[in-house]
């Protein structure tokens, strides 16, 4: 996976506009944070992302044990995940 920086670039040459990622889920943090320090992109989306570990986990969730229904102890279990991939992807744009 990854993005075209030559095209990136390239779009930024004939715009002043910040510009965003819409589908950056799958772009490798590295390029991510490359991206954020080394052109006008200001915004990536990976909400793709977050909704795919979302669904990972509630299916975990209620796999772990088919007898529970509250669907607040089984939506419990999938906050852990979600907040510990966001603040992967967050902490990915600090600097070295």
């Amino acid at each position: 996976g990854g993005l075209d920086h030559d095209r990136i670039k390239a779009i930024e040459d004939v715009t002043d506009v910040p510009l965003v990622i819409h589908g950056g889920s799958g772009v490798p943090d590295f390029q991510r944070k490359w991206l954020s320090q080394n052109s006008k992109i200001c915004k990536f989306n990976i909400g793709t992302e977050l909704r795919s570990l979302f669904g990972n986990a509630l299916r975990e969730a209620v796999n772990a044990n088919p007898k529970r229904f509250d669907r607040v102890q089984i939506l419990k279990d999938t906050h852990k995940p979600l907040v510990d991939k966001t603040r992967s992807v967050l902490k990915a744009f600090k600097p070295a």
